[in-house]
């Protein structure tokens, strides 16, 4: 269980990664879906917190503040968020044997 684990995080991360590289086809491509899956997959509120952490770079309490909940529950948001999107985008790599 901790190797998936590792794996899903490894995923989410390469996939941030490659999100801020150079502008190309696949990055823009990779882009649409990626957010196409944020909306999709996430409940609205964790995709509120993700969007306005992730992509608009604001902090936990000014997402709070914006959106009138608790910094824990801007945290909480943001982990479950974290963890269905990293499940999701592990399903699309391959598992190391």
């Amino acid at each position: 269980m901790a190797a998936e684990k590792q794996f899903e995080r490894s995923a989410y991360d390469s996939y941030l990664r490659k999100l801020s590289e150079e502008e190309d086809g696949f990055r823009h491509s990779f882009r649409t879906a990626f957010f196409q899956a944020m909306h999709e997959e996430l409940t609205g509120r964790q995709y509120e917190v993700l969007w306005m952490g992730e992509v608009e770079g604001m902090t936990g309490k000014e997402i709070a503040a914006r959106l009138g909940i608790t910094p824990s529950a801007v945290s909480r948001h943001k982990t479950r968020g974290r963890k269905r999107l990293r499940t999701l985008l592990g399903y699309n790599l391959d598992m190391p044997h």
